[in-house]
């Protein structure tokens, strides 16, 4: 078995996947830290009916990530992730246009519809395809640009506001997601068996013997693909499905209420908008730098150690978060935190493939997805906290005990096995 010459295609997936992914969050989440007030203030919408808004669509995203890892396991990402940039660019412009509450919510139901196509389950299934030895530095590099959009398309948006409008604002960036149209046609590939390859750059005639010969290298039987194909009734009798999917739809919540709105956050507790905005882009981008490292440690270390001490850390944070009259406080809130909430979701999908296996990937995610969901409550804790208390503090202890909570379930989470 030898490497192949040149750069591993798989490479190419795993950049593809980091713009899907950059896009996918960055237009569903990351930009409404420059739009949340706008919106509030222009439409006459509370905090509280803008946030319905991602609630509804991570519904919509629920549905998707079933119906998709049943066709991303049938058709290939190739062709999800094209439909999906398409329907998430024309989503997003109509979005700027519309006037009421309820058409926004429709609109922003088919942004998320888009968005599960262009990243989520579909782009890490293409990433974990071309990897196993290598998975979760893939992955770890593919999720960065979840984080990534934090830093740039709120800061693109706010400054697009100076000068336009609100609905020029999601035009012009919505615009710039049809670039993801051609890209994703002509870069992604489905699987390296179909051009003579085995994961991680491997070239042989031999397919199978080169299976063999990767597990004996080094690997165990958990880093290659994993003998049984778990099927959905399988998969509800073993422990390990329950605890992972609700451990990181617990977590979920804090990182997707505080991130959601962080920089209006920091502008309630007294900084100008650039200042907030500028704190808000620093915890996402030291989330960029986060999701990399924290995916790297997993190919070094038990996985479930490391995520468990990944969301002891999210808690600290945002324990940190609560002094609020503290500048050095606020500063290691955003070092933090930041840098452990980057962490949640490339560690996600290294441990569904480190526990489950390659091959059932796509049919394991898409129903863990229904567990993760109960994240969407997230934003319901942080408008009703702010409109209710006129502070999200509340919201943050709430997010705190579940963080500790997930940990736990991390902690005494085992691998799973199947009896017959």
């Amino acid at each position: 078995m030898r490497r192949e010459n040149g750069i591993y295609y798989g490479w190419y997936i795993v950049i593809l996947a980091f713009f899907g992914n950059f896009i996918s969050t960055g237009t569903g989440f990351y930009v409404f830290n420059a739009f949340m007030e706008p919106l509030c203030d222009q439409r006459g919408w509370t905090r509280t009916d803008v946030n319905i808004a991602p609630m509804l669509g991570w519904l919509a995203g629920l549905f998707c990530t079933v119906a998709y890892g049943t066709l991303v396991y049938r058709v290939g990402p190739r062709l999800l992730m094209t439909l999906g940039s398409l329907l998430s660019a024309i989503s997003f412009i109509a979005l700027g246009r519309v006037e009421d509450i309820a058409t926004f919510y429709f609109f922003f139901l088919l942004l998320f519809t888009g968005n599960a196509a262009v990243g989520g389950v579909v782009a890490n299934t293409a990433v974990s395809n071309w990897f196993v030895k290598k998975r979760g530095s893939a992955l770890g590099l593919a999720t960065a640009g979840i984080s990534l959009s934090g830093v740039i398309l709120p800061y693109l948006a706010m400054v697009i506001l100076e000068y336009t409008d609100l609905m020029h604002a999601f035009q012009w960036i919505g615009i710039s997601l049809l670039l993801m149209v051609p890209a994703a046609w002509l870069v992604v590939k489905n699987r390296p068996e179909e051009y003579n390859l085995v994961p991680d750059g491997m070239v042989s005639d031999r397919q199978g013997q080169d299976r063999d010969e990767l597990a004996a290298e080094g690997g165990s039987p958990d880093d290659s693909d994993a003998l049984i194909l778990w099927t959905p009734s399988m998969l509800v009798r073993v422990q390990a499905f329950w605890k992972l999917g609700f451990a990181y739809g617990l977590v979920m919540m804090g990182v997707v209420g505080v991130m959601f709105q962080l920089k209006p956050r920091f502008s309630d507790i007294g900084f100008d908008d650039t200042t907030a905005m500028t704190m808000m882009a620093a915890t996402a981008f030291l989330g960029t730098a986060g999701k990399y490292i924290w995916g790297m440690l997993c190919d070094r270390f038990e996985p479930r150690r490391v995520v468990a001490v990944l969301m002891g850390a999210n808690a600290a944070g945002l324990l940190l978060s609560l002094v609020t009259d503290s500048l050095p406080a606020l500063i290691l809130f955003i070092i933090m935190f930041g840098f452990a909430m980057g962490g949640v979701m490339s560690t996600y999908p290294v441990l569904i493939a480190d526990l489950f296996g390659r091959e059932s990937f796509p049919l394991v995610i898409r129903f863990l997805g229904l567990l993760l969901g109960i994240n969407v409550l997230g934003y319901l804790f942080m408008g009703l906290s702010f409109d209710r208390a006129g502070s999200y503090n509340s919201a943050y202890l709430i997010f705190i005990t579940l963080d500790i909570i997930a940990a736990l379930l991390i902690v005494s989470l085992k691998r799973p096995m199947i009896s017959y």
